[in-house]
């Protein structure tokens, strides 16, 4: 696939069948953190809530599940989240926190790319995962890797310069963000169909045709600060 979207929406469909209810996936600039502004976040069926949260909360500031899971994983459950964290009081305040929004059966992986650009993923459960078959959280890692660095590769492709006007810049970031054409459109003050003009153009420049591929070559380019 060179579809960066079409590969995360494949991945959470593949999961399902293993009872996943919900999906996050974090593409992290090459040396920077999971839960830097400037890492992008897919997300599916997590309560609303608790997105508008994570951004408006700076609840991904806060966030201690990448850090444990890139030192203690490259699978962490909420179990061994509170097993590895036991003294730190700042980890157990953010599980309960997580608890608190209905945030729980969930499990997180550490992502190893090329060239220091690692991701990361989380995924809700209808089941508690700690109570899975051997291999079957291993199975769904070797998925969201293979996903990881097929992505990493498509980030790689496009041209090596870009240049966008500034009010491409301004779709792009906020494209970013999660927000739809309409968001969008609301946000900077002009219609639906200026920011899908701007979107196809943003699009030719960045050699793509999804808002997924176009975010992370534009992170590798430095054309956008999340």
């Amino acid at each position: 696939m060179s579809d960066c979207e079409a590969i995360l929406e494949y991945v959470y469909a593949a999961c399902r069948e293993e009872g996943a209810v919900g999906f996050a996936y974090h593409f992290t600039s090459a040396f920077d953190s999971p839960t830097s502004k400037r890492t992008a976040i897919w997300a599916r069926d997590y309560p609303l809530e608790h997105q508008k949260l994570y951004v408006t909360e700076d609840w991904r500031s806060q966030d201690p599940l990448p850090r444990l899971t890139f030192k203690h994983g490259p699978i962490m459950t909420r179990n061994r989240a509170r097993r590895f964290a036991r003294r730190e009081r700042p980890v157990q305040n953010f599980l309960e926190l997580l608890e608190k929004h209905g945030i729980d059966r969930w499990a997180c992986f550490a992502l190893y790319g090329p060239r220091n650009r690692d991701g990361y993923a989380s995924m809700r459960f209808s089941e508690e995962p700690d109570g899975f078959d051997d291999g079957r959280l291993e199975s769904v890692h070797t998925l969201l890797t293979a996903a990881h660095l097929q992505i990493c590769a498509i980030m790689a492709g496009g041209s090596a310069s870009v240049t966008l006007s500034d009010r491409e810049h301004e779709v792009l970031e906020w494209m970013g963000q999660g927000k739809s054409s309409s968001d969008i459109a609301t946000i900077l003050a002009i219609s639906p169909e200026t920011v899908r003009t701007y979107t196809r153009r943003i699009y030719d420049k960045l050699q793509t045709n999804d808002r997924v591929t176009a975010t992370v070559r534009a992170l590798k380019l430095g054309l956008v600060d999340l």
